[in-house]
C-alpha cells in the first residue's frame, strides 16, 4: 500500500513536470567526484510486473511477457553502461541469491532503501537548475552486494507495465464515441502504458548518483532508452572505449511473448 501511495506521487510529478521545463532527473551534488571511483557497475535483476487490464474479468499478470522484458532490460542496460565507458560485472546474481541469505537481503534492502530515498527524491518538481540538491542514501545493505560481486557501482530498475484486453478496448472505443456525441470531441484512450525508473547507486557510500523516471503511453523497451538518455559517462575512461550499438528494434512483441494472455474479456 506504500508504495502504491509512492508510485501515484511519484506519476503526479511526471505529469507536472511534462509540460515545461521541469526534469525527472536526479543527480549527487558531486556527482563527477563520485565518479572518480566509479569504474565497475552490476546490473541488479530488474523488477518488472505487466498486468492485462481486462473488461468483464479481473486483471491478469503477464508472466511471459515479464520474463521477455527483463531480459532485454537486462542486454539493454549492459549495452548502455559499456558505450559510457564502465565495466559491466559479469556476476551470476540470480544463482548467488539462491545460494547466500545474507546478499538476497542485502539486494532486496536496497531495493527497498531506493523506495525511500525516492520520497526525499522525488517529493517536488525540480528545474534543471534544481536537480543535484539532494545527497541521498539507500543504506549500507549495498555495500554487501558490492563487496560479493566486486562491483563499485550497482544499476536498479524498475518497470511496470499494461496492456487493455480487445474486450476493455471496445468498451474505451464505446465510451468514447458516446462522450463525443455529447462534447463534439472524440477521446482515445491509450491501449497500454509503461512507467520505469533506473537508478545508480554507488557500491560504497550507498549514495544515489543519478536516477530518472518516466511515465509512458507505450509498452516496449524505448522507454527506459528515454530514461538512460541522460546517463552520466565514466569520467575517467579510456578514450578508445568502443561504443556499444543502439537497440535496433526493442518494440516488445506482444503476440509471441504472452500467448497465455489471447483471452477475450
Amino acid at each position: 500500500m506504500k508504495n502504491t501511495i509512492l508510485l501515484c506521487g511519484v506519476l503526479l510529478i511526471l505529469v507536472l513536470t511534462s509540460g515545461c521545463s521541469m526534469t525527472n532527473v536526479r543527480e549527487h551534488p558531486t556527482l563527477e567526484e563520485q565518479l572518480l571511483d566509479v569504474d565497475s557497475v552490476l546490473v541488479i535483476t530488474p523488477a518488472v510486473t505487466i498486468e492485462q487490464i481486462n473488461f468483464s474479468t479481473e486483471n491478469e499478470r503477464l508472466p511471459d511477457m515479464e520474463r521477455v522484458v527483463q531480459q532485454e532490460l537486462i542486454a539493454f542496460a549492459e549495452r548502455e553502461l559499456n558505450a559510457r565507458g564502465y565495466e559491466v560485472v559479469k556476476f551470476d546474481l540470480e544463482k548467488a541469491i539462491n545460494e547466500d541469505e545474507e546478499l538476497a537481503y542485502a539486494v532486496n534492502q536496497a531495493t527497498e532503501g531506493f523506495n525511500e530515498a525516492k520520497k526525499t527524491l522525488y517529493e517536488n518538481a525540480l528545474t534543471e537548475e534544481e536537480k543535484r540538491k539532494f545527497k541521498v542514501s539507500v543504506g549500507t545493505a549495498v555495500n554487501i552486494v558490492s563487496e560479493k560481486s566486486g562491483a563499485d557501482a550497482v544499476l536498479l530498475m524498475h518497470y511496470i507495465g499494461h496492456r487493455k484486453s480487445k474486450g476493455s478496448v471496445a468498451k474505451d472505443v464505446v465510451v468514447g464515441v458516446l462522450l463525443g456525441a455529447l462534447t463534439g470531441a472524440v477521446a482515445v484512450a491509450p491501449t497500454e502504458g509503461s512507467y520505469v525508473e533506473i537508478a545508480f547507486i554507488d557500491g560504497i557510500t550507498g549514495e544515489v548518483l543519478w536516477s530518472n523516471m518516466i511515465n509512458s503511453q507505450q509498452l516496449n523497451i524505448r522507454v527506459a532508452d528515454q530514461v538512460m538518455a541522460s546517463f552520466p559517462e565514466d569520467v575517467d575512461a579510456p578514450a578508445n572505449v568502443a561504443k556499444s550499438e543502439k537497440i535496433q528494434d526493442e518494440t516488445i512483441d506482444i503476440e509471441a511473448a504472452s500467448t497465455s494472455a489471447e483471452v477475450v474479456n
